[in-house]
């Protein structure tokens, strides 16, 4: 009788196993065929600028992608696959055609990306995927995708953690999901639910051991600014921490021994939250109620402990952050207002996609901005092949642009010719003055040329022991001529006045 009783146990048990293995599988169909009708696949022809002669167009590059729908003409993206876009078209299942997409709002901070798609190439209308905050840790996690024939693409992956993540395409830290052992590696807008509920689009992949997504909460949030007619952008931090662990630290900074959490600022920006009230040496205990501790992390309710960068980002432009922190041997409360700025404002800026690098060229001598894009132009390791002087200013000066310094202008090489003989080795240098002229950023050069009329002579001087350049002005007009020409240049000056 008890070996029947087993029996009937393990049989039953079999059943409900099966039972439940059949019901995943219908509700895994059922989401697979939701998202038919949800997802697109995206081609985008792509072309820069070639940084070190920027008056020249790169190849054009043909990427793809893929975009699910928030409306039923519009999709999210990663904003990283649409730098530098020309062309962008989408495919959609059960349609051949391929239907044209322009970007609306696009924000490589969050590195999100809103496409409008013509709906007169469309024969019907997408249907709008509802993203919700879900994270279980091992969770296992399906991915859909459209590929290029218009079929649907399935996977799976397990959710690990989530972690605050520098941006693929900015310097912002937001928060990602981490996914692990993934089918295939993915970073390209796949859609990755759980069950049947969406919880976020992949957005990195380092093979198929992680794989990065961008939350619910962020997707959202970004969906919810992008309302506004002038996008508000997202508030970004104005400074630099580094660990409190060290108890000698503590004791200088006449911090209670029982007191064990806070994270020391080391660097406070020109530009961004907290840049114009918070100090070097301060320690923030708390953002906005929540404590950080010496790491810097905060315990957040479904995450576990992330960095406090996301007690920054996710408020918006304007709000009123509040900070407790210890300053001078005791607390103190501050109110800092959310800050954002454009990337055109930093003192080098981290990234200019969509747009044509800025530079003058004169005499053969090709003077540019100082940017990221300029410096990883050298490949891989670049930070060990540009000067070390060029180098400090991108590590130690970025976020500190100064009424007198608004960018950091170089020669970055000179172009042969009879005129500048003597001159053709100078490259990566910092230009100090031009004309007597000191210059804060590249248009000065041109404010400074018309400077000295009655002059025979152009004159650039550089920081550090770099020589003088002596440009005779009376053959710049035919030299200028005669090197356009020689290099293709077809316009010698490109600056914003």
């Amino acid at each position: 009788m008890r070996i029947l009783s087993i029996n009937r146990f393990a049989l039953i048990s079999l059943v409900l196993l099966s039972i439940t293995g059949v019901s995943a599988r219908a509700g895994e169909d059922q989401t697979r065929e939701t998202m038919k009708g949800s997802i697109v696949y995206l081609e985008i022809s792509s072309y820069g600028y070639d940084q070190i002669r920027p008056w020249k167009n790169t190849d054009v590059q043909e990427k793809s992608g893929v975009g699910c729908a928030t409306g039923p003409y519009q999709v999210i993206t990663p904003a990283w696959n649409l730098t530098d876009a020309k062309l962008i078209k989408a495919k959609v299942s059960g349609q051949n055609e391929y239907i044209p997409a322009t970007i609306k709002t696009i924000d490589y901070e969050m590195d999100l990306a809103l496409l409008e798609l013509e709906p007169n190439a469309m024969k019907k209308p997408l249907k709008p995927i509802r993203f919700e905050d879900k994270f279980q840790r091992g969770a296992k996690l399906n991915y859909y995708w459209l590929n290029a024939n218009g079929e649907i693409t399935t996977g799976q992956g397990y959710m690990d953690r989530a972690e605050m993540v520098r941006s693929t395409v900015s310097y912002v830290y937001f928060l990602n999901l981490i996914v692990t052992n993934t089918s295939q590696e993915t970073s390209m807008g796949q859609v990755y639910c759980d069950g049947s509920t969406p919880a976020g689009i992949s957005c990195w992949s380092k093979n198929t051991t992680e794989t990065g997504l961008i939350p619910a909460a962020i997707i959202n949030s970004f969906l919810a600014r992008a309302k506004d007619a002038n996008y508000p952008g997202v508030p970004t931090v104005g400074f630099m921490t580094e660990t409190l662990l060290d108890p000698t630290m503590r004791a200088y900074l006449k911090m209670p021994a029982t007191m064990k959490n806070g994270v020391r600022i080391t660097s406070v920006y020109n530009i961004g939250t907290g840049c114009d009230s918070l100090k070097a040496g301060d320690v923030i205990l708390r953002i906005d109620g929540k404590e950080i501790d010496a790491y810097g992390k905060f315990q957040y309710p479904a995450y576990d402990r992330i960095m406090f960068h996301h007690l920054i980002t996710s408020h918006k432009v304007g709000d009123d952050i509040v900070f407790d922190i210890w300053r001078d041997g005791a607390k103190q409360q501050l109110h800092v207002q959310a800050k954002n700025f454009d990337v055109g404002e930093m003192l080098v800026p981290y990234y200019e996609y969509d747009r044509q690098p800025e530079y003058v060229v004169t005499g053969g001598f090709v003077f540019q901005k100082l940017t990221r894009p300029f410096m990883t132009n050298w490949g891989k390791d670049w930070e060990g092949k540009v000067t070390p002087h060029l180098l400090h200013y991108f590590k130690d000066m970025a976020f500190k642009p100064t009424a007198q310094r608004r960018e950091i202008v170089i020669l970055s090489y000179v172009l042969p010719a009879q005129i500048n003989l003597g001159y053709t080795d100078l490259a990566q240098i910092v230009v100090s003055k031009f004309n007597g002229m000191p210059i804060s950023r590249l248009s000065d050069i041109v404010k400074a040329q018309k400077l000295n009329p009655s002059d025979k002579y152009d004159v650039v001087e550089f920081e550090l022991d770099n020589p003088t350049v002596v440009i005779p002005r009376q053959q710049l007009p035919q030299a200028d001529a005669m090197i356009a020409t020689s290099y293709g240049i077809r316009k010698t000056v490109n600056v914003k006045q």
